[in-house]
């Protein structure tokens, strides 16, 4: 096991982004520990697993916009992106929004765990609006 560097996790954080925005959800999973974790504010903390693929059911169309790359100083293991989420679910248009996604990668170089950090109260009625639609 080679240890995991700041250019390993950027590397990694490039390639979640690209995957994400390209709807390449196998790309995305490729990217998680088996058992990684995804904490959403509106739904609490989900295996990446089930999380993804959810996701991509739920949307017609998302763009992702990158802004800004921080790998932590005390640990490499440790990022935050900051980037404009722009997406389209079901029928309806949610406004865009920023949002910054804190993630751990572990010592195989995998997501751990990914957490999202946003602001829900525009979001919240649309993402449960689709989510009744694929239930």
């Amino acid at each position: 096991m080679t240890p995991v560097t700041h250019e390993h996790v950027s590397d990694t954080v490039e390639r979640y982004l690209q995957r994400l925005d390209a709807g390449d959800v196998p790309g995305v999973l490729a990217l998680f520990a088996t058992d990684g974790v995804v904490s959403s504010p509106m739904q609490g903390d989900i295996p990446a697993r089930e999380f993804y693929p959810e996701l991509a059911a739920t949307l017609q169309r998302a763009t992702i916009t990158a802004q800004e790359l921080f790998v932590s100083t005390d640990d490499p293991r440790r990022a935050a992106v900051r980037f404009r989420y722009d997406w389209t679910a079901g029928a309806e248009t949610p406004p865009s929004f920023d949002c910054i996604d804190v993630i751990t990668i572990n010592d195989e170089g995998l997501i751990a765990e990914l957490r999202f950090v946003y602001d829900t109260h525009p979001l919240r009625v649309a993402w449960q609006s689709a989510l009744d639609r694929l239930r």
